[in-house]
């Protein structure tokens, strides 16, 4: 199970594509830790208070397979679960032990709003709603591939304007971060996509 301070504010475990994880402790990990992790801060993010503020959900009410997202509470429920009976729990839930390791523990505000739009305060069985997970998600992925972009521009500049192959790029960005170089292939061949559609979006106005 978790080992948490009882200083730690509440948290939130967010379900996170795994390249973006080591990105995330490097560059929003605060001073707190849940276990191994560094509980990541974004509420100075552009948006992301107006997405904390969205309808929440008391998951420890909502039983079955986990989401995008899933309240401390719950998450410690199932880590003993798969403890004690890992078939079981995992077909309660979908997910295992390798599963819940996408999940980062995400820093909430003091409030938060329920489904009756009533101010509570952000206690360790409160989740983020549907809505509300994937509004978190978009923001994430979009400061993250942000900075890969501007280590891009970086690292062209270090370069002095040759060009270089996507994949140093971006086991050189791995490496800044402390992201596991096993993801460099999956990262480049999504950063290309992106890419691509940007200059495509360019050229057909």
């Amino acid at each position: 199970m978790s080992v948490r301070s009882y200083k730690l504010p509440a948290v939130v475990w967010l379900r996170m594509t795994n390249y973006m994880h080591g990105w995330m402790q490097w560059e929003l990990g605060g001073e707190s830790w849940i276990r191994e992790q560094r509980v990541v801060s974004v509420q100075h993010l552009e948006g992301a208070r107006e997405v904390l503020r969205m309808e929440t959900t008391d998951d420890t009410l909502e039983p079955g397979v986990v989401g995008n997202a899933m309240s401390d509470k719950r998450k410690n429920c199932i880590e003993a679960g798969l403890a004690l009976d890992a078939v079981v729990t995992e077909r309660m839930y979908g997910v295992n032990k390798e599963g819940l390791k996408a999940f980062v523990p995400i820093e909430c505000p003091k409030m938060c709003l329920t489904r009756n739009g009533v101010l509570r305060p952000w206690t360790l069985n409160v989740s983020l709603g549907r809505r509300q997970a994937v509004a978190l998600l978009v923001l994430l992925k979009r400061e993250f591939w942000a900075a890969v972009e501007e280590f891009n521009q970086e690292y062209a500049r270090m370069h002095g304007g040759k060009k270089y192959p996507a994949i140093s790029m971006i086991e050189a960005f791995c490496e800044k971060t402390g992201t596991d170089d096993v993801y460099a292939e999956a990262m480049r061949r999504e950063w290309q996509r992106r890419v691509k559609r940007v200059t495509c979006a360019y050229s057909h106005p």
